[in-house]
């Protein structure tokens, strides 16, 4: 449910984007998928993944396996409930943001804006 969520809050959110740059969005259940969707359309701007995803996948193993296929840094937002050492000792860098659960819509708008006008 989070995934189709997310996704049409992504669709249906305002955005201070710069005119005709409004973010499409597009929903994956797996990292398979969301390679077979990155090799499809290589022109994603952002993705937005859970830490904890399901069959064991992570939202790390994800954001690698992006970032490989595109060969290039990609926009992400990390969001994630757990709180344990694993999670502090991510290594960050300039497009990466780390949104912990609950996230409020306001600060999430306000993560995607600033991660697509960077």
């Amino acid at each position: 449910m989070e995934l189709y969520a997310t996704s049409a809050f992504m669709t249906h959110s305002p955005c201070d984007c710069a005119p005709g740059r409004a973010p499409r969005a597009a929903a994956a259940a797996s990292l398979a998928e969301a390679l077979e969707q990155v090799k499809a359309d290589p022109r994603i701007d952002l993705l937005v993944t859970d830490y904890h995803l399901s069959g064991g996948e992570t939202g790390i193993q994800v954001i690698s396996a992006l970032r490989a296929a595109l060969e290039r840094p990609l926009n992400t937002v990390l969001m994630t409930g757990n709180t344990s050492s694993a999670i502090k000792e991510l290594p960050r860098d300039a497009v990466l943001r780390v949104a912990s659960k609950p996230v409020n819509a306001d600060e999430l708008l306000g993560m995607l804006s600033a991660l697509l006008d960077s």
